[in-house]
């Protein structure tokens, strides 16, 4: 891989999304119907992979508290502009949500869960009284492969070729130290841009009450018995001195936004926000703790999208470990050694430290709950970067990790890709269990 194909991947992979990008495929899928449609839509059934179907299951859709498949679909469907790619909830109004949520009310829209399928995907199928109209997504989030009217095709395409799984060599530890030390910062500033916009995130999170609200009782809890009657209207100025409090806030409080249904945009990596968020907002906060300036910052920004990517270059875009603990966070726990003055051995260190204790912890789908995960992989990333300065590093004899960065990134996704159907499989299960069991009760109560 050259220097400009790293920057062109960066520029591609490291882009604004409306919501997770779970709830955003879908209403993209259904938005991408609604040219077609020469009549309002009677019914819609949308077919997911197993792994998607627990992506949908608990996130709410942006303007919604709202969680759950038919919702995010219904709401494309109704107001969504498939152009926008993955702001395609961005047109939305009041109006389309009202709808989306009577069209679902009414029964109109059915999921399904298409055991045959991987990774990324979602079919939208909406009929009316006049046609069917159905288009795919997969690959990526925003990977519309097909479009059919009435069962012939009027659109289709190769996968996106950045979801077609590279040679695992493509990018390497060595190719990234080389980039990050080399590359003109200034084609790099939307990254930069891509943290404050994910810090922007972060203060809605702590001046609204989304989700479970975890950043802003982290923040309520750093300030003793005296709470400031202002707290969550001006929230940044009460901020503690501690980077790993901030850290604990932030990161918390942006995933409490965008799970919990905020209108604010996340910068994503490689399709997904939260690991956007992981990835970027403890390294910016990383690098105003250590004084760097806006070039060494940009370059550790840099780092962290890269090692990210280098994780789940390997291990694919859906999987059944959490990526924000395995990939975001090694970009972390890289990037924040980077800023401390450590070598390529101590980053490379730092990695394999907070792959190690993290390799194991599931991916169970999107939902409020990804503010605690993505909080304890951000915490362990910076105890990684500091058992990595003290010269402490995993190795052969200490379970998943191995004797050099890249054997033991090979060994974490040789358990990931083993056990992805069965875990997905039952991830699946028992969110089925839990809907019967929902039903039931409803079905006794009445």
């Amino acid at each position: 891989m050259t220097h400009d194909d790293i920057t062109k991947m960066l520029q591609r992979e490291m882009v604004p999304a409306l919501g997770c990008t779970g709830p955003t495929a879908y209403a993209l899928a259904a938005a991408r119907c609604r040219p077609l449609m020469t009549g309002p839509a009677e019914k819609m059934k949308v077919y997911v992979s197993p792994a998607f179907l627990k992506i949908g299951f608990g996130v709410a859709t942006p303007g919604t508290a709202e969680p759950g498949i038919p919702i995010a679909a219904a709401i494309g469907l109704m107001g969504g502009d498939w152009t926008l790619g993955l702001s395609v909830l961005k047109t939305c109004t009041e109006e389309d949500i009202e709808r989306a949520r009577s069209f679902v009310r009414e029964g109109r829209v059915e999921i399904f869960s298409d055991e045959e399928q991987t990774g990324v995907y979602v079919r939208a199928e909406v009929t009316t009284a006049n046609e069917t109209v159905a288009a795919v997504i997969s690959g990526t989030h925003d990977g519309i492969i097909s479009v059919e009217l009435n069962g012939k095709s009027v659109f289709s395409k190769e996968m996106p070729e950045e979801a077609v799984k590279p040679d695992e060599d493509s990018l390497t530890p060595d190719m990234i130290f080389d980039y990050v030390d080399s590359v003109n910062t200034e084609e790099l500033a939307f990254l930069l841009d891509g943290y404050e916009l994910n810090m922007a995130l972060a203060e809605d999170g702590l001046k609204h009450e989304y989700g479970l609200a975890s950043g802003r009782a982290y923040l309520k809890n750093c300030q003793g018995k005296s709470v400031p009657a202002d707290l969550y209207d001006d929230p940044m100025k009460y901020m503690p001195d501690s980077l790993e409090k901030k850290v604990k806030i932030l990161v918390s409080a942006a995933s409490d936004a965008r799970m919990g249904g905020s209108s604010c945009a996340a910068l994503a990596a490689m399709g997904d926000g939260n690991q956007g968020i992981t990835a970027t907002i403890p390294v910016g906060l990383a690098a105003e703790e250590y004084g760097a300036d806006r070039e060494k910052t940009i370059r550790a920004l840099a780092l962290s999208c890269l090692m990210l990517f280098y994780v789940k270059i390997h291990i694919g875009r859906a999987a059944a470990f959490c990526m924000c603990a395995i990939a975001a966070a090694s970009g972390v726990a890289a990037s924040v050694t980077y800023l401390k003055g450590g070598d390529r051995s101590a980053i490379r260190a730092a990695v394999k430290n907070v792959i190690a204790p993290l390799a194991g912890m599931l991916c169970d789908g999107a939902k409020n709950a990804c503010a605690l995960k993505m909080e304890v992989a951000a915490a362990t990333a910076l105890v990684a970067s500091e058992l990595a300065e003290a010269k402490i590093e995993v190795g052969y004899y200490d379970g998943v990790a191995d004797e050099t960065l890249e054997e033991t990134v090979e060994g974490v996704t040789s358990i990931a890709m083993k056990s992805m159907n069965m875990l997905d499989g039952l991830m699946v299960e028992e969110i089925l269990a839990k809907e019967n069991r929902k039903n039931t009760q409803a079905d006794h109560r009445q």
